[in-house]
């Protein structure tokens, strides 16, 4: 809204000029500029965008390859056995195939004794006061003797007078921590305490010792009720179960644990026992190809997924003289290049498998790779000529690295912090920083320009406008003065 003297006027009313669609089209000749600037924007935006598929493609080719570098990865073992339900088995890369033998004896068990029946008739009935001391440790076959388990301590467990019933010293043995549980067992006699080592295995036998307040520790009174010492011919609990271990043999070699698994007797192999075996059973072990032909396969997808983007992205419809994105893009054809020659060059790695063909990754006319099965399988058969040809590491000379170690390190360096793909996007990040300060300051310069015509233009209405407003006053004057003189 703009002024006059003695009038009240909005740009265009006073002249009749159309002010408003005037300064839009001169603005929308001055804007061109700034609208040719946020195209470029748009299409830096877009390439930044296939940038970043770009490193995702090659992230996933890279670590497609990784795994095929790595040499462990061609040792993987598969542990079968013909009785499950007896033996079964596992196995890691340290497992040499073959066949092994396994029988089990007997299973580890715990230690497991009671009180006498009917001397309890409920789990209230007051036992004695003084404290129970457990120890952990190995008896002696028909427990002649103990021998203290390595690195046990003996647990001393208070009993005062306001715990001293059966239930009571049950819920104080079990918060004690002492490497036994403690459970009541009730039936027409009477309540029993019953005591269960909480692991298996010999060494995890236990003594139970006492001091009766009574002052009689190996009496059928009192806490010594509860005792189980036999060389001190102290047992006022009975024995029910020894503590034992799992005894096994394989391929006749005898062998112990405390537990049901024997880990690591065998070099990379672990046998879980779950019953006893009256034939042995026959644990096979035998390279996994099948993981290998796995690897084998991602990184067959994980390359064709890269050659497809790149393909795509670099190409040109002749029919519609349409060119895609990347087309003649530098880096692009660059990797595009670099890759299918990578892959189709022969190593020196294996005398056996001079190229990826060789293994059964075959280069095709499209720049993809197909898996041939017949060669892979061939190939699967000789895992150590395969391992060499594709993880060999050799740091003198490079040419003699694998082809997954090669191509690995290859990726590698287009995506590090100095690589091409790094670097492309850098400087595609930079231009659209530096396009996007160019609109910053365009777009200022032409709010000023906008606001100087749009003033003009409300300055010449405004003087239109009184002209007017003059030449129809002098029009009246004339008209008047006209009449009076007639």
């Amino acid at each position: 809204m703009t002024t006059a003297t003695g009038s009240i006027s909005s740009a265009g009313i006073g002249s009749g000029l159309d002010v408003s669609s005037i300064v839009s089209s001169l603005m929308a000749v001055e804007t061109q500029p700034l609208t040719k600037l946020q195209t470029v924007a748009s299409t830096m935006q877009t390439k930044l965008s296939a940038f970043g598929q770009m490193q995702s493609f090659v992230s996933s080719f890279r670590d497609a390859a990784a795994q095929l570098q790595t040499a462990s990865n061609y040792a993987v073992t598969t542990a079968t056995s013909s009785d499950t339900t007896s033996v079964g088995a596992s196995s890691t890369t340290k497992a040499i195939p073959g066949s092994y033998a396994v029988s089990v004896t007997s299973l580890a068990s715990t230690q497991s004794t009671v009180s006498a029946s009917g001397q309890f008739s409920a789990g209230t009935d007051a036992v004695g006061t003084g404290s129970i001391t457990i120890s952990l440790g190995t008896w002696s076959t028909g427990q002649t003797s103990f021998t203290a388990k390595s690195g046990s301590t003996d647990v001393v467990i208070p009993i005062g007078a306001s715990e001293n019933t059966l239930a009571g010293i049950r819920d104080k043995i079990n918060a004690a921590n002492a490497g036994v549980s403690a459970t009541l067992v009730t039936d027409a006699t009477g309540t029993r305490l019953a005591l269960q080592s909480s692991a298996t295995g010999a060494a995890n036998g236990f003594r139970v010792t006492v001091s009766d307040d009574d002052a009689a520790n190996t009496d059928a009174l009192g806490l010594s009720r509860l005792a189980f010492d036999p060389p001190s011919a102290t047992t006022g609990t009975t024995l029910t179960q020894s503590a034992a271990n799992t005894k096994a043999s394989i391929n006749g070699i005898a062998v112990e644990t405390t537990g049901s698994t024997l880990s690591d007797v065998v070099d990379g192999m672990t046998f879980n026992l779950s019953k006893v075996t009256t034939t042995p059973v026959t644990v096979s072990v035998t390279r996994n190809t099948d993981s290998v032909k796995s690897l084998m396969t991602n990184f067959v997808g994980a390359y064709n997924a890269l050659a497809s983007f790149l393909s795509s992205a670099t190409s040109y419809d002749a029919s519609t003289k349409t060119a895609a994105l990347l087309q003649g893009d530098a880096t692009t054809t660059g990797l595009q290049n670099q890759l299918r020659s990578m892959v189709a060059q022969a190593g020196k790695a294996s005398g056996t498998f001079g190229t990826l063909s060789d293994i059964g990754l075959e280069f095709q006319k499209d720049g993809r790779l197909k898996v041939n099965d017949t060669k892979l399988s061939a190939a699967l058969s000789n895992l150590p000529e395969l391992t060499k040809a594709m993880t060999n590491v050799d740091t003198a000379t490079p040419t003699n690295n694998g082809f997954a170690k090669s191509l690995t390190a290859w990726a590698d360096g287009l995506l590090g912090s100095t690589g091409s793909l790094t670097g492309k996007t850098k400087s595609i990040q930079s231009q659209i920083a530096s396009n996007q300060k160019d609109q910053d300051n365009l777009s200022t310069r032409l709010t000023a320009i906008e606001a100087r015509i749009r003033a003009q233009y409300t300055a010449l209405d405004t003087t239109m406008s009184n002209a007017n407003a003059l030449s129809k006053y002098v029009t009246q004057q004339i008209t008047t003065w006209n009449k009076s003189t007639a």
